[in-house]
């Protein structure tokens, strides 16, 4: 399992036992935190996604998928994770969702930066990519606000349009975020 820190959350990859457990439609028996607001039980999520691949390839739990837990309250807040490895260019990307009752408290932000930092210290990692939608202005701030340039668009067969921003990681490690 691999953990990191930001100042206001704990992050941690989802396990093998929490993926099967997921899968057989079950909430996994959390240690030392809650999830009072269901969060990857309830509405949206990416696990449809990431169950099968980590099925596939066990160690993409690594990062596959990270809970945050708010250090305040030890409670599940959000998610974030990579579609996948890096690609033969060293390109990653990323998607996130914080719970309703906790946006716009700045933890979308933390909890980007904190996976961007963590996955810059891998060799293999060169570029980093986060798609939205352009209806997502919240999102869209958010990157913008930390200098991702937008790159081009893409047709997502789920989500329909979908805007490209990216930074390279030698960039990003030297933005001082």
């Amino acid at each position: 399992m691999t953990t990191f820190e930001t100042n206001r959350l704990r992050c941690q990859s989802l396990s093998l036992r929490d993926y099967t457990d997921f899968e057989a439609g079950v909430e996994p028996r959390w240690k030392g935190f809650s999830n009072p607001y269901k969060h990857l039980i309830e509405g949206p999520s990416p696990l449809k996604h990431r169950i099968p691949r980590v099925k596939c390839e066990p160690e993409f739990a690594e990062i596959g998928l990270f809970l945050a837990i708010e250090k305040a309250s030890n409670e599940i807040i959000g998610s974030a994770g990579f579609h996948d490895f890096p690609d033969e260019k060293g390109m990653i990307e990323i998607g996130f969702g914080i719970v309703p009752e906790k946006q716009n408290q700045g933890f979308g932000t933390e909890l980007l930066i904190g996976m961007w930092k963590m996955i810059c210290l891998r060799p293999d990692v060169q570029n980093l990519r986060y798609t939205v939608s352009p209806e997502n202005k919240s999102s869209v701030h958010i990157i913008k606000r930390m200098g991702f340039e937008k790159v081009g668009e893409q047709m997502d067969p789920e989500d329909g349009l979908e805007l490209i921003y990216e930074k390279t990681s030698k960039e990003f490690r030297s933005s001082g975020l």
